[in-house]
C-alpha cells in the first residue's frame, strides 16, 4: 500500500470522525504501516530460492552417485546415450527396479540436509557479506554429515539390524558427499552471484539510514557507499538533542522515525550514537518501531574499532545481559589455534632448513671472528623482554649508536623518513658500515633471521605478528604505539607483505594494529605464503 493511499485514507476518516481521540487518529496512521509485503522480502526470497536449490540437490545426488557407482540399471536393455535422451533415461533409471532401495534416499536426504545446513547457519545470510564461496566449511560439514546420518540411518532400517548386509555400498555414500558439497557450494554461490549483480545494476540493495548525533560515522557511512556494498544509503537520522547542523543528508529526527521509514522505504536503521544517550522509552520505541515496519535495528558495537566481538544473550536474575564475546586474536580458541600453527611450522621449518643453517654459520665462522650468533633483548608480549637469536651479521666490535640514532629521528619525525631512505632502516639501515661480507648476503635474504624459529618454538615469538622492538626503541613509542606490543612479536607481519621497505613508520604500526583487529587464521597463512616471494625477491615491489 503507498503513503499517498494511506495518506488519503487517513484524510477520509478524519473528515468522518472529527471527534477520533489521538489514540484512534495513531491507529490510521500511514507512518505505522508497514510496506508492501514486508521488507524482508529480498532476505526471504534468498533463503527461498536456497533452500530449494540445496533440497534439489540433495535429492539429485542419491540418483547421480547411483549412477556412478552401480552405472545404468541392466533391466533398462540397450540405451540411447545421446545427450538429448538424457531426460528419458534419468525417469527410466528412476523407475528401474534396480534404483527402488535408493527411492527413500532421494525422500529422505533433502528433509536431513536442510535440517542439518539450517542448524550449521548457511540459511542465515549475512547480507552485509555476500561473498561467493565463504560458507566452503560450513557447506563441507552439512554434506559429510549428512551422509553419515544417512549411511546410520541405511544400516539401522536396510538389514543391518537384522545381520544382512546394507544395500548401499561406501564407495555411493563417498560420490554422493562429494555431489552434495559440490552441488550445494555451487548453487548457493550462484544466488549470492546473482544478487551481487543486481547489486551492480543498483537492483535490491538494501536501503538504510544511520542515526546518531554530533559528528557523522565517516567510516561507516563509506563502507555502506562502497560499489561492492549491498548497501544503499539514505541518509541521517538526528539522535535527540542533535539538529544535524554538520551537513550531509539528514532526513529527519528520531521522533520522526516511522514517517521516514516509510516516507524513504528504509529496509535498515542502524544506531551508530551510545544507546546511553537515548531514554529508555526512546530506546523501546525505536527497537518496536523497527520490528512493527519489518525494518531490520542494528547496532555499532562501542567496541569498535578496537576488535571483533560478538554478543550473546544472557539473563541475570530478570535483567537482560549481553555478553560481549571476543573473536579476533585475543580469543583463547584463536591464541590455541595460532600457537598451534607456530609449533608444527617452526618445528618442520627447522628440521628441513637444518642444512641451510649449518652451512650460514660454517660461512659466518670463516668470514670474521666472533660468535656465530648474535643475541639481543627485544621487547615481547605486553612488554616482556626475551632474548631474540639471529645469525650475527656485524662485527662483533659495532656499536648500536649509529642504529638508535636513526630509530630515534624515524620515530620523533612521525614516520617522515630521513634523506629519502626507506623503511627498512627500522632495522637493518642500508650502506650499514658494520656489516660483514656474509651479511651483506644473508640479511637481503632473511637467512639471518632463521634462528627466530627457535625463539617461535620457545613461544617468545609467533611466525606472524609485529616485529620485535628494541627497549630504546619503544622508549620513544607514542601512547597509541604501544598498542603493537599487545600480541606477541613475529618473524613476519602484514607491513611486510603490503609495501616492505616502503613503509613509514607510523604506517607500519598501523598495519601492525590493523593485523591484531582483523585476525584469522587464514590472514596468518595468506601473509606467510605471501612472505616467500617477498623474501625471494620475485615480488620487484619489495
Amino acid at each position: 500500500m503507498s503513503v499517498n493511499a494511506g495518506n488519503t485514507s487517513h484524510q477520509q476518516h478524519a473528515a468522518s470522525a472529527g471527534d477520533a481521540t489521538a489514540e484512534g487518529r495513531e491507529r490510521f496512521d500511514p507512518s505505522t504501516w508497514a510496506v508492501g509485503w514486508g521488507r524482508a522480502r529480498k532476505r526471504n526470497v534468498l533463503i527461498t530460492v536456497q533452500v530449494l536449490l540445496a533440497a534439489g540437490v540433495s535429492g539429485g545426488a542419491v540418483l547421480l552417485a547411483y549412477l556412478m557407482d552401480q552405472g545404468w540399471p541392466a533391466s533398462m536393455g540397450e540405451i540411447d546415450r545421446s545427450v538429448g535422451n538424457l531426460p528419458s533415461l534419468l525417469g527410466q533409471t528412476l523407475r528401474s527396479p534396480e534404483f527402488a532401495p535408493y527411492l527413500p534416499l532421494v525422500l529422505v536426504s533433502p528433509v536431513i540436509h536442510l535440517l542439518l545446513f539450517q542448524w550449521l547457519g548457511l540459511f542465515r545470510p549475512n547480507l552485509g557479506d555476500t561473498r561467493p564461496f565463504a560458507c566452503t566449511s560450513t557447506v563441507l560439514k552439512g554434506a559429510f554429515l549428512g551422509s553419515a546420518v544417512l549411511l546410520l540411518l541405511s544400516y539401522a532400517y536396510g538389514g543391518g539390524a537384522t545381520g544382512e548386509a546394507t544395500p548401499f555400498s561406501p564407495l555411493f555414500f563417498i560420490y554422493f558427499s562429494a555431489l552434495v558439497f559440490i552441488g550445494v557450494l555451487l548453487a548457493h554461490s550462484a544466488t549470492l552471484i546473482a544478487l551481487l549483480s543486481l547489486h551492480a545494476l543498483g537492483i535490491g540493495r538494501t536501503r538504510t539510514a544511520i542515526i546518531h548525533g554530533g559528528a557523522q560515522p565517516e567510516e561507516l557511512v563509506d563502507a555502506l557507499n562502497s560499489p561492492s556494498s549491498e548497501y544503499e544509503f539514505v541518509g541521517h537520522v538526528a539522535a535527540p538533542d542533535d539538529a544535524g547542523k554538520d551537513g550531509g543528508a539528514w532526513l529527519g529526527m528520531l521522533e520522526d522515525l516511522p514517517a521516514l521509514i516509510n516516507r524513504h522505504n528504509l529496509d535498515e536503521v542502524i544506531l551508530a550514537c551510545d544507546p546511553g544517550m537515548l531514554t529508555s522509552k526512546q530506546r523501546l520505541d525505536l527497537a518496536q518501531t523497527c520490528w512493527r515496519m519489518a525494518a531490520d535495528l542494528k547496532m555499532v558495537t562501542p567496541f569498535h574499532p578496537f576488535f571483533q566481538t560478538s554478543a550473546r544473550p544472557e539473563v541475570v536474575g530478570s535483567v537482560p545481559l549481553l555478553h560481549v564475546q571476543n573473536l579476533g586474536l585475543y580469543a583463547t580458541k584463536a591464541q590455541f589455534m595460532k600457537r598451534a600453527m607456530d609449533i608444527a611450522i617452526s618445528a618442520s621449518a627447522l628440521a628441513a632448513l637444518s642444512p641451510v643453517m649449518l652451512f650460514v654459520a660454517l660461512a659466518i665462522k670463516l668470514d670474521s671472528k666472533g660468535p656465530v650468533f648474535f643475541i639481543q633483548e627485544r621487547v615481547g608480549l605486553n612488554g616482556r623482554t626475551f632474548r631474540m637469536f639471529k645469525f650475527r651479521s656485524m662485527r662483533t666490535d659495532a656499536s648500536e649508536d649509529l642504529h638508535k640514532e636513526y630509530l630515534q629521528q624515524l620515530i620523533q619525525a612521525k614516520g617522515v623518513l630521513a634523506d629519502g631512505e626507506d623503511s627498512e632502516g627500522l632495522y637493518k639501515i642500508q650502506e650499514d658500515p658494520r656489516v660483514t661480507r656474509v651479511g651483506r648476503v644473508i640479511r637481503p635474504t632473511s637467512l639471518d633471521e632463521l634462528p627466530q624459529l627457535f625463539n617461535v618454538l620457545r613461544g617468545e615469538m609467533s611466525l606472524v605478528g609485529p616485529r620485535p622492538p628494541i627497549q630504546y626503541e619503544v622508549d620513544e613509542y607514542q601512547q597509541w604505539h604501544q598498542r603493537r606490543l599487545h600480541i606477541r612479536p613475529g618473524l613476519t607481519g602484514l607491513w611486510q607483505v603490503s609495501g616492505r621497505n616502503r613503509l613509514q613508520f607510523d604506517q607500519m604500526v598501523q598495519l601492525d594494529i590493523a593485523y591484531i583487529e582483523q585476525w584469522s587464521l587464514w590472514l596468518d597463512l595468506r601473509i606467510l605464503l605471501k612472505t616467500i616471494p617477498v623474501v625471494l625477491r620475485i615480488d620487484q615491489t619489495s
